[in-house]
């Protein structure tokens, strides 16, 4: 694995530079288990002019702007290197939009370039569709051959030629592009990340999720309120077993949360503090944290003594022991992880109940009780 520095610069006109470690030789390129994948929303991802087009950055995608019939852009410059073989992937996914009323035969082509040169070393042409108005994925078979050259060697960068015959002038644009191997099996999860903006004084327009796993990129993976309240969520896929490191913004990197470097959810790291998640091995769904907090906005503003209801709990958060206290019977208490897994049930009777949870690691969990048939749920925070 490699260091990169990477510097973001928010609307303050801040400077925050961010270490992290990927699996590639490219900064904004993500390995994942024999896949390398360009997302172009609102990004380059590295990718330059190869001559004949200008590039531009668009929500949607990368807009190629061509001035010759060939415009060519490629993953980096001369210098970059993923440091892949041909033999480790076999299978690429485009998806574009090509507006434009090109030639019947438009192929567009992919070019793999060796290292230290601008000369590929084969490429594939695909035929792509005229007069889109929305985008298509075309994929093209590594293992096939190639309308040029031999597909064999080690893999500095890839390339793409707009389809040939576009007029000076004309927009190509490139929305995603994968390179995997299909005969790797990659185990995905999602996690669905949950914030609560309650406490945000700052304005904002829509929250964002950012990290290791995107290359820190603003406003690529949007969040959304289904309930349209404080709580804002999105889901990704992720490699099980994968650790992340990530944090909250808005409105690309116009807002950025703090975060307490001695958080339970935090890497410790002072200077560039971010939450840390190893990926779980099913599908998890997070509990909603506050921004800037490990734990939830109802612990961060109350220390959670619930008197509206007839049940306390506290101390919240605590160091390891809890009690419930009820004037009525508590039926049954489950205590759950933030992977929803289930680490405590008691199905005793009683009113009042002393919990000691002084061997669970610091976290919030999700605490439910069950009274006259009815269950309730709140978090508790463990923190040693």
């Amino acid at each position: 694995m490699e260091k990169y520095l990477k510097i973001f610069t928010t609307n303050f006109k801040s400077k925050i530079l961010l270490f992290t470690f990927l699996f590639c030789s490219f900064f904004a390129t993500l390995f994942c288990n024999a896949q390398i994948i360009y997302n172009w929303q609102n990004s380059k991802e590295g990718w330059v002019s190869g001559g004949g087009c200008t590039l531009t950055e668009q929500p949607d995608a990368l807009a190629m702007r061509s001035f010759n019939t060939t415009p060519i852009m490629r993953s980096g410059n001369l210098q970059a290197d993923l440091g892949i073989d041909a033999s480790d992937y076999n299978k690429v996914e485009i998806t574009l939009k090509n507006p434009t009323t090109t030639p019947a035969n438009a192929n567009a082509r992919l070019f793999v370039y060796p290292p230290n040169s601008n000369t590929a070393f084969c490429y594939f042409n695909f035929l792509v569709d005229t007069s889109m108005t929305g985008y298509s994925t075309y994929t093209i078979h590594l293992d096939s051959t190639p309308t040029n050259g031999v597909y064999s060697g080690p893999v500095a960068r890839f390339g793409l030629r707009g389809p040939w015959g576009v007029a000076n002038g004309d927009t190509i644009y490139w929305k995603q592009m994968v390179i995997s191997n299909t005969n790797i099996v990659i185990d995905t999860v999602d996690v669905t990340f949950k914030l609560n903006m309650a406490n945000v004084t700052e304005p904002f327009t829509t929250p964002e999720l950012n990290g290791t796993f995107n290359s820190w990129c603003g406003n690529c993976n949007p969040m959304s309120s289904p309930l349209q309240n404080d709580i804002w969520e999105v889901t990704l896929p992720f490699v099980s077993g994968d650790t992340i490191e990530y944090k909250f913004s808005a409105d690309d990197w116009s807002i950025q949360e703090t975060n307490d470097p001695t958080g339970f959810c935090t890497n410790g790291n002072t200077n560039f503090t971010n939450r840390i998640l190893v990926i779980p091995n099913s599908d998890t769904t997070l509990i909603p944290v506050c921004w800037g907090s490990c734990d939830t906005c109802s612990s961060v503003s109350s220390n959670i003594q619930n008197q509206t209801k007839d049940i306390l709990v506290y101390p919240n958060p605590s160091q390891g022991f809890i009690t419930i206290q009820n004037k009525n019977v508590i039926d049954k208490i489950i205590i759950r992880d933030i992977y929803g897994k289930t680490v405590y049930i008691d199905d005793k009777n009683q009113r009042n109940k002393l919990i000691n949870l002084t061997n669970f690691q610091s976290n919030v969990y999700c605490l439910s009780y069950l009274i006259n048939d009815k269950w309730e749920t709140e978090y508790i925070v463990i923190q040693h």
